[in-house]
């Protein structure tokens, strides 16, 4: 792997090891390699009054209280990062005095972090949380990019009001983007006009090497139809309710957590298995007999580039997707097919007629996008970024 000596990462993203996302995957190969500092999630929407909220709440509480602790594995290995920033900030980043507070509290908590890394070192400051642009030049950095995984603006859950005028400050200030759709390209494109496309990777090991199938699994009926990941509105719930229709004498299994009611997913056949630890996921999946991407096109899921597919044919199962963008690229090695009809037909023929020669050259296809190559392409773009720009002064330190 090419690495500009010597970096060190300091990552604004998630909370390592609570949900794996992409960030977290890219930089799980990175820090074999060099040093990384992880800030957790700063929060991209205000707490609503609720248990779910109230939960969250507690325990962003208990791990501000403690300090950064050690992550949990990524993958069949354990590659944590250097040191875990657990920030100490509010959610309400778009009130004056809140930004205040929060850039004090996550600046002095950084500069702290970066006193225990290697003094001779760039700083590369790299962000997938809008709110960060509070403490963007303050933090040692030489170089910052902004690795956009999804629209903000346009994910549900989320609030778009505050987090657009946080964005396009962002996006004035970078020195780069990185995104994992085409189309974010054109929908983020930041002051100074370098923008990179890095797909989203696999863990290749973690879905190909073989698993025993999962006992909830083992005496349900065939043909096992599966779904990996959050079921939420971009889901076409009636393709799903279709698919369990018409596959009567099989299965249909969804894995991941719920964003909808339950009672909308509703039939004899359809198995709702909530949430299952990336550790067991391979199972699941290689357990199904085709996986499916049943996405509603809608402005955000046109920028998803879903995960899910490359582990799908990792895992050596056939795959039907709708035809959003970011899929058409693998259209050699997957079934596309419109919602309705013509996707529950496919997904049944898949199930029932299954194209060795097809599945074979998925498996291959996800081998040639792993993380590990992604992180290869990755650190050849910080090495462009900071050729292309000139060495910043250092902070004054906190008192």
């Amino acid at each position: 792997m090419t690495v500009p000596p010597p970096v060190t990462f300091l990552v604004f993203g998630d909370d390592w090891g609570r949900h794996v996302s992409s960030l977290q995957h890219l930089f799980a190969q990175l820090t074999t390699r060099t040093e990384v500092i992880w800030v957790n999630g700063i929060g991209h929407r205000p707490p609503r009054v609720t248990v779910t909220d109230f939960r969250r709440a507690w325990e962003k509480a208990k791990t501000m209280l403690r300090g950064a602790e050690l992550p949990a594995a990524v993958g069949q290995k354990t590659m944590a990062p250097h040191r875990i920033v657990a920030p100490r900030v509010l959610p309400w980043h778009s009130r004056s005095w809140v930004k205040t507070l929060n850039r004090w509290s996550l600046r002095r908590d950084i500069l702290r972090a970066l006193e225990t890394t290697s003094p001779d070192a760039d700083v590369v400051l790299v962000t997938g949380s809008p709110p960060s642009v509070s403490v963007l030049g303050q933090c040692r950095e030489r170089v910052s990019i902004y690795f956009c995984m999804d629209d903000f603006l346009e994910l549900p859950g989320v609030s778009a009001e505050m987090l657009a005028p946080l964005e396009r400050e962002l996006l004035r200030r970078v020195d780069a983007v990185v995104v994992t759709a085409a189309e974010l390209l054109e929908r983020k494109r930041c002051a100074s006009g370098r923008g990179y496309y890095l797909p989203q990777g696999v863990n290749f090991e973690h879905f190909a090497v073989r698993q025993p199938i999962p006992a909830e699994l083992r005496s349900l009926p065939r043909p096992i139809i599966g779904f990996a990941g959050g079921v939420s509105t971009a889901c076409d719930l009636e393709v799903i309710r279709d698919l369990a229709r018409e596959n009567a004498d099989g299965s249909v299994v969804l894995v991941g957590p719920l964003g909808v009611e339950r009672s909308a997913l509703q039939a004899p056949n359809l198995h709702v298995l909530g949430a299952r630890p990336y550790s067991q996921l391979p199972a699941y999946v290689q357990a199904f007999d085709v996986g499916i991407i049943p996405y509603i096109e809608s402005p955000w899921t046109r920028t998803v580039d879903p995960l899910k597919l490359l582990e799908y044919l990792a895992a050596g199962i056939p795959v039907v997707a709708s035809p959003l963008p970011e899929v058409a690229k693998y259209e050699s090695v997957i079934r596309i097919a419109p919602l309705g009809q013509d996707f529950v037909r496919a997904t049944l023929e898949s199930a029932r007629n299954v194209d060795r020669s097809r599945s074979e050259r998925g498996v291959r296809t996800a081998f040639t996008n792993s993380w590990e190559r992604r992180a290869e392409r990755f650190m050849e773009i910080v090495t462009e970024v900071l050729s292309a720009t000139r060495p910043r002064s250092a902070p004054v330190a906190m008192r």
